[in-house]
């Protein structure tokens, strides 16, 4: 194609040299760690370190997270970690947790087939930073040495704001586990899990049916639960026994290697996934709704009562605000507070008095309005959607459609601040409690 009929590409900023990947480098130790560090510092930016199948060890981990909780190293906005199959030890993973410790920019930590120990200190260090990050992915698959006591001491203690997805498959797990698991599974305090992968484990089926009840009865937010592989090992029948000791009292027996048995918990488990998306759907849907129609009644109604205090401006005799009484106003604005928001609270009944009281008080709040002018100080265009080239529409989202929209590589800056304000409200999932559903 000639020079003059170039097609249109547009403008794309490349990501190349903001990720790192070193995959199965031959990264080695203290050595290892410098190398890496070398080519952070060579970079303006750094948002992805993909380090996976390397042998950096305690000594290098340690080498590489002093730097990165450095101030020089905290300045490189880092949002997934890949230390997979590094050998990497109870140390390292101490090393891993101060850099942890009210992080809010990582993301995703990638720390399996490594060699953690079920070790309690290390495991409460580790929880606590955990709880205080913003870290949505964590994955400890095939870390064979974490076993029960890890899941003793982690799950009871888990309160992780931001965590929606926790791969613990293959770390050992017996029917020991299955009481830590269904408590956090029933709280909804601890547990706001879409996904949790438990393959690999010898939980039993007797355990795979408990956690199953747990989740039907209590937990809304999971859509994603997967518990392949979980037949109970001929070493774990006295301690399957004492798990459910009490719990299955009366079941008829069903024979751990049946087909059967372990089929029909996978159709329950899709039930299950089935109905909390429903619900998902419907108490996002509804959340926004009742913005939509709060925000103009309720931001209102403050607004006005707020003017109608006199100031120095105002007339003697006057008011700045239109009172109950003038023909002008709305209706619906005559009617007492409690009226008002018992009628909007009908355009959402999937939602929790809980849920809709947030929606109330944010919608009625000014400062929660968007700024008039956008900001002068963008910190990235990551900040705007991408045109789609093929909608000649003027702006983003704006009047047209972004490849957000179309693409899942690309994000949608509307979806993320969708998505950041129903998880404020919480309503990013159903909520039974003083629900009429």
């Amino acid at each position: 194609m000639s020079s003059n009929h170039r097609q249109f590409v547009p403008k794309v900023f490349s990501q190349g040299r903001a990720e790192i990947h070193r995959l199965d480098a031959g990264l080695t130790g203290v050595r290892g760690a410098h190398e890496v560090i070398s080519m952070i510092s060579s970079r303006n930016t750094v948002t992805k370190l993909v380090l996976g199948h390397n042998s950096l060890g305690n000594e290098g981990t340690n080498v590489l997270f002093r730097f990165l909780e450095s101030p020089l190293g905290r300045k490189y906005p880092i949002s997934e970690i890949n230390l997979n199959s590094n050998g990497i030890r109870n140390e390292g993973l101490l090393a891993i947790s101060r850099y942890l410790k009210d992080n809010r920019v990582l993301k995703e930590l990638f720390l399996q087939a490594n060699a953690f120990s079920g070790d309690p200190t290390v495991t409460q260090a580790f929880v606590d930073a955990l709880n205080s990050s913003a870290v949505e992915l964590l994955s400890l698959t095939t870390n064979h040495g974490l076993g029960d006591t890890f899941i003793e001491h982690f799950l009871p203690t888990l309160q992780a704001p931001s965590l929606r997805e926790l791969h613990i498959s293959t770390i050992g797990l017996t029917p020991h586990s299955v009481p830590h698991i269904t408590n956090f599974i029933r709280s909804s305090q601890h547990c706001r899990l879409h996904t949790l992968a438990c393959n690999g484990n010898s939980l039993s089926l007797r355990g795979v049916k408990s956690i199953i009840r747990a989740i039907e009865q209590s937990n809304y937010s999971l859509l994603t639960m997967e518990f392949y592989a979980n037949q109970r090992s001929g070493d774990n029948a006295e301690s399957e026994e004492f798990a459910f000791h009490d719990e299955t009292e009366g079941e008829e027996e069903v024979d751990e290697l049946s087909f059967d048995a372990w089929k029909a918990c996978q159709s329950h488990l899709t039930r299950l996934r089935a109905r909390n998306d429903y619900l998902r759907r419907e108490t996002q849907g509804q959340a926004l709704e009742l913005l939509r129609y709060s925000r103009p009644l309720l931001l209102h109604s403050t607004l006005n009562r707020e003017s109608s205090v006199p100031s120095a401006m105002t007339p003697p005799g006057q008011s700045s605000a239109l009172t109950l009484q003038d023909p002008d106003i709305f209706p619906f604005m005559r009617l007492p507070m409690e009226l008002q928001l018992s009628i909007l609270a009908l355009l959402a009944p999937s939602l929790s008095s809980a849920q809709r009281s947030r929606i109330f008080s944010y919608a009625a709040s000014a400062s929660t309005l968007p700024p008039l002018l956008p900001f002068l100080n963008r910190i990235r265009d990551s900040d705007e959607c991408l045109p789609d080239p093929a909608l000649l529409t003027a702006g983003h989202c704006n009047g047209g459609r972004c490849m957000g929209m179309m693409n899942m590589m690309v994000s949608c800056n509307k979806d993320k601040e969708r998505a950041r304000w129903l998880n404020e409200m919480g309503c990013s999932s159903y909520d039974p409690e003083e629900s009429p559903m």
